[in-house]
């Protein structure tokens, strides 16, 4: 019986490489990079040239000759077309579109006319507006937006009057609660936090956090609910964490964590079951765990890794934990979980057991997330793939599903103590994970795992030479990936496809907007192989998702499909920020996320506003039309509610007061409902 199980496995291996043909699209081209815009893939080679690919050799090609790419200047799409920082000898460096076809590449504006250059920067689109930083003569290096036009492309305004600039380095742009966050320069107040709407009154300094001329160096903004947290620096108490809700009074440090100027370095937030977990390097030498609601006594040590480290920032969220790697000096480098409590964060697994290191990493799956923060929650039917070195069999794939039975080694692919890989090129697909190994006889070449074993696709580079493939996109259904088959002594790489259909479904797009009380979802797929149905799943903060209800898909398909679910209760859920995502469901049981949606809902059906938020003693609840019910709820993290307040017939500009000074430091949910409708505040009593 053994052997006959070993005999299936050899035939399943056997079979699994002869059916993932690869394709080679172009010879020796050298692509860095890579953009999807629909069914067509736009490329970037060595030479800052622009090629295109639908996924055939003779679809294939450079095309664009009038222009080369500054790959440094960040890109932005924005209507399936991409934006970049573009050169050419007529023009100088400035502002460029294309849609994959030489006529639709063009320069957007020549905003330093004639072959000087506006050298466009630090690209970001909002609202449907790309927002950019480009130099002129005149006002120097400032903040300006495009709708994609010439006549569209304007400047927003110039921070820093005259010719001197306002950007320092990095913009940082950062979106939440539909506020546009960034950090700038206007001489008087040194490098601060700005917010902007679009036009030049709208863009303003938050607050001069370091008084006067010196920075704050503000970094690490996360969203937190309609707050958001980041790392910044006053001058006084050294970089530690704040608050903003987007006003000078609503911008605070959370917590002197190191008492004076000594700084804790706050850093990797990440958010976690309604709460921001993020680590500190206190007094150069102690590195900790720390967690924070927003308040000075809600931030708190969670796990003391002082002579180690704990690697938070793509930690993976699984079985109501989150998963991550950390040093201490009795277990070495291995990997840990945390239910967010100090008794709850413990080692996971010891992988190569003692002192030694493990050196235990989870692969992060990035595919088709659009905020780096979206990583957390994405798994691969539920696992996570990562490297790690057992002390026997050297650095291999392993996967885990959250359970010490379930994580184990899928395969020694360099069998014994050597290793498969340092840091490999991978890509996560829902047939499995793609990625780069040396199995000690064929170099590195292109491997495949489903979880249960890994098999090489093609020695692409034959015999014991390596291709080195790196990963650039999925393309029609298609994995689109670059190597060298070391026909050329240069190094020269080529394009590839992996002609094995990698999703059984394809999405064309997935949407979520308010239609009057109600959230109407809508998506397409273009491909569907044994598709099951389609799971909805709600979420309030991003993480902790639920299924709200179910599609039945068409099984199989090579037609357009489209399909629609009504959230009918969004309105009256009282949050003000709802995320939604689609399972999409096998039949044999595997499933895959989309892309997550968010709905803003601004409840004019109550219309209030809250202040101070944070707050220390007086909150005030301004109602700017005349109403003939309110209920005011106020709850605790718990749900259990601290106050009720009934108001009847109030009138236009009514203002409520409500005493929270009694109330401990801590996070309180506000409630305000009228006959029309709900909606929730998150309030920070310090």
């Amino acid at each position: 019986m053994k052997h006959t199980l070993h005999f299936f496995l050899f035939v399943l291996v056997f079979t699994t490489v002869v059916n993932a043909q690869v394709t080679k699209l172009a010879n020796n081209n050298n692509i860095q990079t890579g953009f999807a815009l629909g069914s067509t893939g736009i490329l970037i080679d060595n030479n800052d040239s622009l090629w295109k690919t639908d996924g055939t050799a003779a679809g294939t090609s450079l095309y664009a000759h009038n222009v080369r790419v500054n790959t440094e200047s960040g890109f932005a799409i924005l209507n399936n077309k991409l934006y970049f920082s573009g050169t050419n000898a007529a023009d100088g460096v400035e502002l460029w579109v294309t849609d994959g076809t030489a006529a639709g590449t063009t320069i957007v504006k020549d905003i330093v006319a004639g072959f000087y250059s506006s050298s466009p920067a630090e690209l970001y689109v909002f609202n449907n507006t790309i927002y950019f930083f480009a130099s002129t003569a005149a006002e120097g290096t400032e903040l300006w937006r495009s709708d994609g036009t010439a006549a569209g492309t304007i400047l927003v305004k110039d921070i820093n009057p005259g010719i001197n600039s306002s950007l320092d380095n990095y913009a940082n742009f950062f979106i939440n609660n539909n506020i546009l966050y960034f950090t700038a320069n206007d001489d008087a107040h040194g490098t601060e936090l700005w917010k902007t709407n679009g036009t030049a009154a709208g863009t303003v300094l938050v607050k001069d956090i370091n008084n006067g001329s010196g920075s704050s160096d503000c970094t690490e903004f996360t969203a937190f609910g309609t707050l958001a947290i980041f790392a910044a620096d006053n001058g006084i108490n050294g970089k530690e964490v704040w608050v903003t809700d987007g006003s000078a009074n609503g911008t605070k440090m959370v917590k002197d964590i190191v008492a004076g100027a000594g700084p804790s370095s706050p850093t990797q937030f990440i958010l976690f079951k309604n709460k921001i977990y993020f680590t500190t390097v206190e007094n150069f030498i102690q590195y900790k765990l720390y967690v924070t609601d927003g308040t000075d006594a809600g931030t708190t040590v969670v796990k003391d890794f002082t002579g180690g480290y704990a690697q938070v920032a793509f930690a993976i969220y699984m079985q109501d934990k989150f998963y991550f790697t950390a040093l201490n000096s009795t277990n070495g480098t291995e990997l840990w979980n945390s239910d967010g409590t100090a008794t709850g964060t413990t080692l996971f697994k010891d992988i190569q057991p003692g002192k030694k290191s493990s050196n235990a990493f989870v692969f992060p799956n990035i595919t088709g997330i659009t905020d780096y923060h979206q990583v957390h929650n994405n798994l691969y039917n539920g696992k996570i793939f990562m490297m790690a070195d057992n002390g026997t069999n050297g650095n291999e794939l392993w996967i885990s599903d959250g359970t010490d039975g379930g994580t184990k080694m899928v395969k020694d692919v360099n069998p014994g103590t050597g290793a498969a890989f340092d840091f490999p090129a991978y890509y996560y697909t829902s047939k499995g994970l793609y990625f780069a190994a040396d199995d000690g006889t064929n170099g590195t070449e292109l491997f495949k795992s489903d979880g249960t074993d890994a098999s090489m696709i093609k020695d692409i580079n034959t015999g014991s030479e390596s291709s080195n493939p790196n990963f650039i996109m999925t393309l029609n259904n298609k994995l689109i990936f670059t190597a060298n088959d070391g026909d050329n002594t240069n190094g020269d790489i080529d394009l590839y496809q992996v002609d094995e259909t990698i999703l059984p479904l394809t999405l064309l797009d997935f949407t979520a907007v308010l239609n009057g009380k109600a959230a109407q979802l809508e998506w397409s797929t273009s491909t569907e192989v044994n598709t099951k149905d389609f799971t909805i799943q709600r979420s309030f903060d991003g993480y902790n998702f639920q299924s709200i209800g179910s599609v039945t898909a068409a099984g199989n398909s090579t037609q357009k499909r489209d399909y629609k679910f009504i959230d009918a209760g969004a309105l009256g859920t009282g949050y003000t920020k709802i995320y939604y995502r689609l399972q999409m469901n096998d039949k044999d049981n595997k499933f895959t996320y989309s892309k997550i949606e968010i709905v803003t809902i601004k409840n004019n059906a109550v219309d209030y506003s809250v202040y101070p938020n944070p707050v220390k003693n007086i909150l005030t609840i301004s109602f700017p039309n005349a109403l003939t019910h309110v209920s005011i709820i106020i709850t605790d993290q718990q749900g259990k509610v601290l106050l009720t307040q009934q108001l009847n017939n109030i009138q236009q500009g009514y203002k409520a007061s409500i005493n929270m000074a009694a109330y401990k430091s801590g996070i309180y949910y506000l409630q305000v409902k009228t006959n029309d409708g709900a909606q929730t505040n998150k309030i920070i009593k310090f």
